[in-house]
């Protein structure tokens, strides 16, 4: 019999999701609002609902007998649809509900992190301005203030003082889809992302990246490169910590996906939680650093069996994001086959073609594509990401005479 993933979002977060589950046998179906959705282009059956609306999703699906798995790739948004769908048809490892919880409202998962006993910093939740006003008097500025319920960068606002916090909280309503934001410390070091698996319970594999982040007000990623060396101390109480929140989160089976700070004084302090894979092309950097395959184990783990994993010793990897500094309208894409022909470029998706308007990079959801390289060395590879933004050209229709002056300035890492 056919074997059906259900795959909730089509995101370009979640493209490389579809294109390994049909080189792994599988027939997907996309769920999405949007029919021009990345997602909805390569996947077998596209189904336009919302990710939101388990219900309807059921009423239109659930007499089908080929499905045999739910994922939610893409972004948190869908993980309550995913954990509601998985009980109503009986689908093996479903997602606890306080793994949806964490994952779905940030100061849910700083309470988990107490309670597990990992580093934690201060912060202060409310539904109005005066109560975040009220709670928040005592934090340490510089602050970030975020909606409890977004990812992406999407609504994430630096505010520098007190004085400020007011109109911060303001912007950053506007993204919460709950009504809700937090004001948490800024945490002042090296951003990383964490790709953890869970198996029957324990860690069996984790895995880190440096990220690179636009600078403040945006916070948007640019880059995550791969393998990282933590200080001693730090990789040792890491599986640990790991293991702690897996545990509280009664996680047992599936991936999980961390943003952590470390601090200057090696102090690691995970910041955010998804009950997923990570997006920006991270589980393709994880397979050619590592050599496992997040994206071959989560689907083994969704249906019920045994995932695969034999690492091998690192090898330097990173994805680059593709993503435009100004708007307009892409009128050429220069040197892609000549970016295609070097032999360090692994993948490269593009997620927008000539006619496409493009919005300056303010958003994760505003990338032109993003890039995967791998290479023998880490100064061979930041040479080919330097060969890869000097070679790939998108030229916007500005009306300018110069063709070269309507080249985007791509985010350099």
């Amino acid at each position: 019999m056919r074997r059906t993933l259900v795959v909730l979002g089509g995101a370009d977060g979640s493209l490389g999701v579809y294109l390994r589950a049909r080189e792994l046998g599988y027939h997907t179906i996309c769920v999405d609002v949007r029919p021009n959705a990345p997602g909805a282009a390569v996947a077998d059956e596209y189904l336009q609902l919302s990710v939101r609306a388990p219900e309807r999703i059921d009423a239109a699906l659930g007499e089908r007998a080929d499905i045999v798995g739910v994922l939610c790739p893409a972004s948190d948004v869908g993980l309550p649809t995913q954990a509601w769908l998985e009980r109503r048809w009986n689908l093996p490892s479903p997602l606890p509900e306080a793994a949806v919880a964490a994952s779905v409202d940030k100061p849910v998962f700083r309470a988990v992190c107490e309670r597990a006993g990992v580093p934690t910093y201060r912060s202060a939740t409310a539904s109005s301005i005066p109560e975040l006003l009220d709670a928040a008097r005592h934090m340490r500025f510089p602050a970030l203030v975020k909606p409890v319920d977004s990812s992406g960068s999407r609504g994430v606002v630096s505010c520098a003082n007190p004085g400020k916090l007011a109109s911060a909280v303001a912007e950053s309503l506007e993204f919460s889809f709950s009504g809700r934001v937090v004001v948490e410390e800024h945490l002042d070091g090296r951003h990383l992302t964490i790709e953890a698996l869970v198996v029957d319970g324990e860690i069996a594999f984790h895995a880190v990246t440096a990220r690179t982040i636009t600078p403040p007000p945006l916070f948007v990623t640019t880059a995550h490169e791969m393998p990282v060396d933590l200080p001693g101390k730090t990789a040792d109480a890491l599986p640990g910590m790991l293991a702690a929140v897996a545990a509280e989160l009664r996680y047992r089976n599936g991936p999980l996906t961390f943003d952590a700070v470390l601090q200057r004084d090696d102090e690691l302090y995970l910041i955010e939680v998804g009950a997923r894979m990570g997006g920006n092309g991270i589980a393709e950097v994880v397979r050619h650093c590592h050599g496992v395959d997040l994206m071959a184990a989560t689907m083994s783990l969704a249906v019920g069996e045994v995932p695969v994993l034999d690492p091998h010793p690192p090898v330097p990897a990173l994805v680059h994001i593709l993503a435009s500094d100004r708007a307009g309208l892409l009128a050429e894409i220069d040197g892609l086959a000549e970016v295609r022909a070097m032999p360090e470029v692994k993948d490269l998706h593009l997620f927008v073609t000539e006619g496409s308007f493009v919005r300056p990079y303010e958003q994760a959801g505003y990338k032109l594509g993003y890039v995967v390289l791998s290479a023998e060395s880490t100064s061979a590879l930041w040479s080919v990401e330097n060969a890869v933004r000097g070679t790939l050209k998108f030229r916007l229709d500005t009306g300018n005479a110069s063709p070269a002056a309507n080249d985007v300035a791509v985010p350099k890492p």
